[in-house]
């Protein structure tokens, strides 16, 4: 019966040698960017933070966040100049890669104008509009929403969004009398 025989760590100096750089390259990597959604009442502070960290891509995905975030920031201080600093966050964005073009405007026109951006351009079409208009009804009374916290909240910007609101229940109306026209033309 053979015996087992165990070869001692002296046999490999270059494996124990390799485990210590590994565990020594582990202690001095940096720690990774650690993304923190701005917070108090401070909308300036708020607005440079949330740019400083979206300048890190592991940020950037968080960009909804972020938005949410600068709304409810910009509620304990309401006025035009919050606008302004939400249209200059998109530009900026735009400008660093984090958005597109269109989604830029989509982000501004979501919150901070009367038109609607969950519509099509052919919403009055049978086919795309009244196959779903329960679900699409859903999409804009969510967009009046954020449409409340951008233009009312956030701007104080109270003909805005009596404007939006205005415009959300004729686009119903006109979707209602467009759907039931295409049914009588079935």
């Amino acid at each position: 019966m053979k015996q087992k025989t165990h070869t001692p760590w002296i046999v490999w100096p270059g494996l124990a040698a390799l485990t210590l750089i590994a565990l020594a390259a582990c202690q001095t990597t940096p720690p990774r960017f650690s993304c923190s959604v701005p917070s108090g009442f401070d909308v300036n502070a708020a607005f440079a933070d949330a740019r400083s960290d979206l300048s890190h891509e592991e940020c950037q995905f968080q960009f909804d966040d972020y938005v949410n975030t600068l709304l409810d920031i910009s509620t304990s201080s309401p006025g035009p100049e919050n606008r302004k600093q939400f249209s200059e966050l998109f530009v900026w964005a735009r400008d660093h890669g984090i958005l597109g073009q269109v989604q830029a405007e989509n982000y501004y026109r979501r919150y901070f104008t009367p038109l609607f951006v969950t519509l099509d351009k052919d919403y009055n079409n049978c086919s795309t509009t009244c196959r779903d208009r329960q679900q699409l009804a859903k999409k804009m009374k969510q967009e009046l929403h954020d449409k409340d916290r951008g233009l009312l909240k956030a701007s104080g910007d109270r003909q805005g969004y009596n404007q939006a609101d205005q415009e959300y229940n004729q686009l119903l109306t006109l979707i209602d009398a467009t759907c039931m026209a295409c049914e009588k033309s079935k």
